[in-house]
């Protein structure tokens, strides 16, 4: 057996030892001392701060004429919703990036009823995890961004990545929660998706098959994150009311800033679909003297049918995503398919979906790689089933 596979082996017998299979979603609204009336109100203490809190399951944010700065994002505790499994943790920042971060396991466990995202001093001595990656601009894992092409010209690599801006409403809501599986949600109104200025011939884009015309147009986006008892992976459900070229997800690479080194970041192509890889080590957050450095996984798996063009920028690794369905003016996607099952999709609906992974190299006690070559193995055998 491969060492890739003696330490996949040894993390999930350390898994079925330590713990039960389970799921939790984590929503939080940052209030003050009138509402310790509420059901499951908290203290939080930061330092020498106190900060009172109120579990919440779904948040809107409604932006009038598409230029108001709603401040969802400092208004709720952890900057947004999250889902976890005993292996890892993931928050989706409520605002214009729609950024998707990860929280590392030191071992099988929920953990953020009790550390909030942010585990102080006597839970990071208990063994609690943390997080493990500063996404800063990027894509980080799996996230749902906007590839603007650059003046129109060819090739498509010209361009640059965008975030959910302008929009008229952000809302985000936890769908379902299982004790094996749950589900949370991000959706925008009134998003006027980018364009590029004029100054190639549409025609000849047209012509080679990639028609950006997308001007002056508005849509609405859901994307759905769906996570099971003892993954450390999700699948992705992204539905439009209309086509949108140029929507795209990945990876950043790691670290964000600085020189991508080739042998830690990879595009594979599989007969299953496309698969796009980092592995690096670089600071959890700006605090370089609390924390040390952290070496991290990142992975995103489209399937073939919704896997478009690779783009890349000095940050980020992306893969266009191809979307499928009807063309059909006047859809909606807000809670276009049941809520009950996650992944049924109405067929006029513009749809597409992918899967996201992570791992924590030096943070997990029990690792499922612990270098960039572990990582690509453990990576191929994971999306080989995927569909």
């Amino acid at each position: 057996m491969s060492v890739s596979g003696l330490l996949t082996l040894s993390a999930t017998v350390y898994l079925l030892a330590g713990c039960s299979p389970r799921v939790a979603t984590s929503f939080w609204r940052i209030g003050t001392p009138a509402d310790s009336t509420r059901a499951g109100y908290a203290v939080l203490y930061e330092g020498k701060k106190m900060r009172h809190c109120y579990p919440i399951t779904e948040w809107t944010d409604t932006l009038p004429n598409y230029v108001g700065k709603g401040d969802t994002y400092h208004s709720l505790h952890h900057h947004g919703v999250a889902v976890e499994s005993e292996l890892m943790a993931y928050r989706i920042y409520f605002d214009k990036k729609q950024t998707i971060d990860p929280y590392c396991k030191r071992k099988p466990q929920l953990e953020l009823a009790q550390s909030y995202w942010y585990p102080n001093d006597s839970l990071l001595a208990e063994g609690y995890g943390d997080d493990i990656l500063r996404v800063s601009g990027t894509v980080g894992v799996g996230s749902v961004k906007y590839w603007q092409i650059t003046n129109y010209q060819l090739p498509i690599t010209n361009g640059k990545l965008c975030h959910i801006e302008p929009v008229a409403e952000r809302s985000q809501r936890i769908i379902s929660q299982k004790k094996d599986q749950a589900t949370i949600e991000v959706a925008v109104k009134g998003w006027q998706v980018p364009t590029a200025k004029r100054s190639y011939s549409e025609t000849v884009l047209q012509s080679e098959g990639r028609s950006y015309s997308d001007s002056g147009r508005v849509t609405e986006m859901t994307v759905r994150y769906t996570m099971k008892a003892g993954h450390r992976d999700m699948r992705c459900d992204v539905l439009l009311s209309e086509p949108v070229e140029g929507l795209c997800t990945g990876v950043q690479t790691i670290p964000a800033k600085g020189v991508n080194l080739q042998s830690s970041i990879s595009n594979i192509q599989l007969p299953n679909g496309t698969l796009l890889a980092s592995f690096g080590t670089d600071w959890p957050v700006n605090d370089s003297v609390k924390f040390a450095k952290e070496t991290v996984g990142l992975a995103v798996f489209i399937p073939k049918a919704y896997a478009g063009d690779i783009v890349q920028d000095k940050s980020n690794l992306l893969c266009l995503l191809h979307l499928t369905g009807t063309e059909s003016a006047g859809l909606t996607a807000k809670r276009s398919y049941s809520d009950s099952d996650p992944t049924a999709q109405r067929s006029e609906m513009c749809v597409a979906h992918f899967y996201l992974t992570c791992c924590g190299a030096t943070k997990e006690n029990h690792p499922v790689a612990t270098t960039a070559e572990e990582w690509f193995i453990y990576l191929r055998k994971w999306a080989k089933g995927l569909k």
